[in-house]
């Protein structure tokens, strides 16, 4: 029972900080108030993605949507991409949602969101996500 119980608390462990790591290879902000500076500095909006610890989607959303390269870059192109554990906090009551993962918009003028998707977004829906954003 102690072997299970050990081996259970390493993954719950290495599960939470795994987001760091996709954050830190993909180049994401992980600080709501270091994000919202660096996006009026340098006048763009925030694309922020709201996960928790241990979420299957969450993952898949981080390994396969976010992690392409063309949408990578697309995210990059226009925001300022910052990914928010929830079981952390440290971010604004708006952005608490009860479903992960939640990809929200941000304008850093007014600290509104502009767009929120609840749920896992496939590279197809993510590319159909910023073809409706750059027509508005």
């Amino acid at each position: 029972m102690k072997t299970l119980l050990a081996l259970l608390l390493t993954f719950l462990i290495a599960s939470a900080q795994s987001y760091k790591e996709f954050a830190k290879e993909m180049g994401y902000e992980t600080n709501y108030q270091k994000a919202l500076k660096k996006a009026k500095d340098e006048n763009k909006e925030l694309l922020v993605v709201m996960i928790t610890n241990n979420c299957p989607w969450c993952i898949r959303f981080e390994k396969t949507t976010l992690s392409d390269k063309t949408i990578d870059e697309l995210i990059k192109r226009s925001y300022i991409p910052l990914i928010l554990n929830k079981n952390d906090g440290g971010f604004p009551p708006y952005l608490n949602t009860p479903i992960v993962p939640t990809t929200y918009i941000i304008d850093p003028k007014d600290e509104k969101s502009d767009y929120e998707r609840m749920g896992f977004m496939g590279k197809a829906e993510f590319l159909e996500l910023f073809e409706e954003l750059e027509l508005e």
